[in-house]
């Protein structure tokens, strides 16, 4: 009976560490009418409230195409009423190369061939400060809009600005510094996006 019992738990366990991503590619949304075509699958999530995302991304058009993360932000799968926080991808990315990440090669755009698929980490970070953190079991996927360019953009200034006074996006000081910026600007005005549930209600 405790062997039967051990080996449940075993499968469950499982199971809950390979819930990181769905596997599948998702539309992603365009930052402009140029970029439309866009798909990104959720490959692994390394974090709690903040983290680094990992992703693909494709052009399914038949041209080139430059693709920015600014603005996106990530899902949990399931009860938008009971899911942990939702999160946004704030400042460069890195490229993954065949062999290792390009840690000191961050970007804040890339060129995706047509029909080419790149793979990213993203730097991540909790936009619902009032929910629970996720944790790396957590499933993701890319919401169907991007945040308004306001806000992305509110985002984006003071994340850049609280790095910078710690030493960039890769210094260990930079997440928590960042991730106080995002949620002064996100609470500032709330505004709706993918994934709203009755936590915020209040909002």
């Amino acid at each position: 009976m405790r062997a039967a019992t051990a080996v449940l738990l075993a499968l469950t366990c499982l199971a809950a560490g390979s819930a990181a991503a769905d596997d599948k590619f998702h539309a992603a949304p365009p930052a402009a009418k140029a970029d439309r075509g866009f798909q990104v699958r959720v490959v692994s999530y390394d974090g709690s409230t903040n983290g680094e995302l990992s992703v693909e991304v494709k052009n399914t058009s038949k041209k080139p195409m430059v693709f920015s993360a600014r603005g996106l932000y990530f899902v949990p799968d399931g009860d938008a009423d009971q899911a942990p926080q939702r999160l946004g991808a704030v400042g460069p990315f890195q490229i993954a190369t065949d062999e290792e990440v390009e840690s000191e090669a961050r970007r804040e755009k890339v060129t995706v061939g047509a029909g080419q698929t790149v793979a990213l980490t993203l730097d991540v970070f909790c936009i619902d400060s009032h929910r629970n953190s996720p944790s790396s079991s957590t499933p993701f996927t890319v919401g169907k809009t991007r945040m308004p360019a306001t806000l992305a953009a509110d985002i984006d200034r003071k994340a850049k600005r609280a790095a910078k006074e710690v030493g960039g996006f890769a210094a260990p000081a930079a997440k928590s510094a960042v991730q106080s910026e995002v949620w002064k600007s996100r609470d500032a005005r709330w505004i709706e996006l993918d994934g709203e549930g009755v936590q915020e209600a209040t909002k």
